[in-house]
């Protein structure tokens, strides 16, 4: 009798103990990230009475015989199926999506969670909200890598994020253009030109006027010093008419004269447009004109044609000359008194082809006592007024008599076989034994130091054709063709492809760059063949935010496909540009400036970036509309931190004021060749055990699950699941009592035996 009451005090025994693991499955309903646990039985010892016996000749076998003692509880398994995640919408709240758990640590052992209940303390760690235990993670680096990746600097460590820490301003490096730059764009020739930065007074910091000092305009070097009142300098013109003939000029300016009304605005950039007017007349022949609209010059051609070009600059073009034998008088008597006509004729023979350099002498002699006495020399040619030299008597008072030279301001050019004739008119009469004397040059064709030669005499200037040693683009960079002022910011082209972006200086300050590209010629490529469309960039900045120090990328290319070809600083006649002979180092494929608010001692340098060599993934030179633009630069001011978000991979992200987000830490999550022999140490953590295996950390979605954040992990309970494990155990729990009480009421029988 003593095995059944064990067998059922066993039975009673274990499945009160299913009842208190459904119990507390139940009480966990809600509990998030609870694993359900079940009871696995087993039966108990038994005896055996008989061990059974093998069958013989005569007889068969017998089973054992054994009578049980009852049941045992084997095993309480924790069943560590994934549980539903609900939103809760709390970005530190984190939930588990496949295997693996959180790792948090007491500062002595770590512990192991399902239950992503994240945020700060007081002190900025990341801690389990419910035990205040700290977060396990790896940390970065702020500052990005070169290619924007983001460094691991210390790894398992407890994570503390200083939310109140500045993020530290970045000075732009670099700027990324996308866009088109198109093929069919006219290069540095068309029927009208602008220049590609307005002039700006640097006074009043607005757009110049006509009456703006020469002196005050944003073209001038801010290395200059000022000169002198009545100090003149030198200015070259040059370039094509609208028929493409070559034409060349040269006029003085007076950069340190105050403008007024008494003397003519001298010293004014009303003066430079009146000089620049005269520089594209030949007598009665005007081919262009020159006008200022708000602060930009705007050239057009006169007459039919689109091969109007004009280069502007202070480096003499044309150095090479050659003295012309019928045009010249070796001293002799040209003009004493009354004017004469058809001084000289002389028909222009193939040497002597270039741009025609009259210079007339006028001896020092007092001619006050003629007011009003003029002497007019016109230039004709093949009959057709091409210049004028005009001599007034005013000029030659007593007090100012001297020797002076007059000269065209306009070199008009001459081919073989044209006619050149001077006629003289006017009332000054030179007086007996002062002799007008004059010579003329031919800043000759058959030169390559003239920029307008004309090497091949095929009646165009070389300047725009191909294989040339002749090359009027990078005449424009030349230092000695920007002494005084920067002319080649004040270029002239048909047309510029304008954007701008705002970039950042050292202290996080921000400034706008403003880009201007225009099409500088095509070239053959002489092992292909291939058409190369050449392109030039140059940089500008708002009045007042800096001084530039490098501006300008020249020989941007592209390939017959529109690709940029990755090739830069080379002009399309092969000059290779560089920073010693050229103003703004062209070829450096970046620009420096010197922010006024952090000085000259660290000049920004910034990279401009067109996109990667034979592809189009940045600009492009299709034929297409231009629709090039700085799109993206990688500066930014300083900040501070906004929000922070986890990704699926772990990565906490702190997005900052500035607009600039960085990776601060990184998640991992622990997994167990066992997690089912994980211990449970309460407050919704586990423990490893000797059972579970140790802890591998692994980067979320690489061996362990995904995390999910705004959201926890809701505990697994099958309430129906329980609900029938409760009946069970409660019919278990009665059948197993029946037990008991039907043996006592034997036992108690027995004991009545004796009565």
């Amino acid at each position: 009798m003593q095995r059944a009451l064990s067998s059922g005090v066993s039975g009673m025994l274990n499945h009160q103990l299913v009842l208190d693991v459904t119990a507390n499955n139940l009480a966990n309903v809600n509990t998030p990230g609870f694993k359900s646990s079940r009871v696995s039985f087993s039966t108990a010892l038994v005896q055996t009475q008989f061990a059974g016996s093998a069958p013989g000749s005569s007889i068969g076998g017998q089973n054992p015989r054994q009578a049980g003692l009852g049941m045992e509880a084997t095993s309480i398994d924790l069943d560590m199926r994934q549980g539903a995640i609900q939103t809760t919408g709390r970005n530190l709240d984190l939930a588990v999506q496949g295997e693996g758990f959180f790792e948090v640590t007491d500062g002595t052992i770590s512990r192991f969670t399902r239950v992503g209940n994240f945020g700060f303390d007081s002190l900025d760690n990341l801690v389990d909200q419910g035990t205040g235990f700290k977060m396990i993670g790896n940390t970065y680096n702020l500052r990005p890598n070169p290619d924007g990746s983001q460094s691991i600097t210390a790894v398992g460590v407890p994570l503390q994020i200083d939310r109140s820490e500045a993020f530290p301003p970045k000075q732009t490096e670099a700027v990324t253009f996308q866009g088109n730059l198109s093929s069919q764009t006219k290069a540095l020739r068309g029927f009208s030109l602008q220049s590609t930065f307005a002039l700006i007074n640097t006074v009043t910091g607005k757009v110049a006027t006509e009456d703006t000092k020469l002196s005050d305009l944003s073209l001038l070097d801010p290395s200059i010093t000022a000169g002198a009142a009545g100090t003149t300098l030198p200015i070259y013109v040059y370039g094509t008419t609208p028929q493409g003939v070559a034409y060349g000029a040269s006029f003085d300016i007076h950069p340190w004269d105050v403008p007024t009304s008494s003397n003519g605005q001298i010293g004014s950039l009303g003066e430079l447009i009146t000089n620049l007017n005269s520089a594209l007349t030949q007598g009665n022949n005007r081919f262009g004109t020159v006008r200022l609209d708000n602060g930009n010059i705007l050239a057009s051609g006169v007459g039919d044609g689109d091969g109007f070009s004009m280069f502007i600059g202070e480096q003499n073009p044309f150095p090479s000359t050659g003295a012309i034998a019928g045009l010249t008088n070796a001293g002799g008597v040209v003009y004493t008194g009354t004017p004469a006509t058809g001084v000289a004729t002389h028909t222009v023979t193939a040497p002597e082809a270039g741009l025609l350099d009259p210079a007339f002498v006028v001896p020092a002699v007092d001619y006050s006592g003629q007011p009003g006495a003029v002497l007019r020399i016109s230039l004709r040619l093949n009959g057709a007024e091409r210049g004028t030299i005009t001599i007034p008597a005013a000029n030659y008072s007593a007090s100012t008599a001297a020797q002076r030279t007059f000269q065209l301001t306009n070199f008009p050019h001459v081919d073989a076989g044209d006619v050149v004739s001077f006629d003289l008119s006017g009332n000054l009469n030179l007086g007996a034994g002062n002799p007008l004397t004059y010579s003329t040059t031919s800043i000759i064709d058959s030169s390559n130091l003239n920029m307008t030669a004309d090497l091949d005499a095929n009646g165009f200037a070389d300047m725009f054709e191909e294989g040339s040693s002749t090359d009027a683009n990078a005449w424009v960079y030349q230092n000695q063709t920007n002494t005084t002022f920067n002319w080649y910011r004040a270029r002239m082209v048909p047309e510029t492809v304008a954007s701008s972006i705002e970039v950042y200086d050292a202290q996080g300050g921000k400034h706008t760059v403003d880009t201007r590209f225009f099409r500088a010629g095509t070239r053959t490529d002489p092992i292909t063949g291939a058409r190369i469309n050449n392109w030039d960039m140059i940089v500008g900045t708002r009045p007042g935010e800096g001084t530039i120090v490098n501006d300008v990328v020249a020989g941007v290319e592209f390939d017959q496909n529109g690709r940029f070809t990755g090739g830069l600083g080379t002009s399309t006649h092969g000059t290779t540009f560089n920073d010693t002979l050229y103003v703004g180092n062209p070829s450096a494929g970046s620009v420096q400036i010197d922010w006024n608010t952090t000085g000259p001692t660290d000049p920004a340098t910034i990279r401009m970036n067109f996109g990667a060599a034979n592809s189009v993934n940045g600009l492009t030179g299709f034929g297409g509309t231009s629709t090039a633009a700085a799109v993206v630069q990688d500066g930014y001011a300083d900040g501070k931190l906004d929000t922070i978000s986890v990704s699926a991979e772990g990565d906490i992200t702190g997005l900052y004021t500035n607009g600039v987000s960085r990776k601060l830490a990184q998640l991992q999550l622990a997994t167990f060749r066992n997690p089912g022999g994980l211990t449970i140490s309460g407050s919704n953590l586990f423990s490893a055990s000797v059972n579970s295996g140790t802890a591998t950390r692994r980067f979320a979605g690489e061996g362990a699950g995904f995390i999910t954040a705004g959201a926890l992990e809701g505990g697994n309970v099958d309430i129906a699941t329980e609900f029938t494990r409760i009946i069970t155990a409660q019919r278990g729990f009665q059948v197993n009592a029946r037990v008991i009480q039907t043996t006592d009421s034997i036992l108690e029988e027995l004991a009545n035996l004796i009565r």
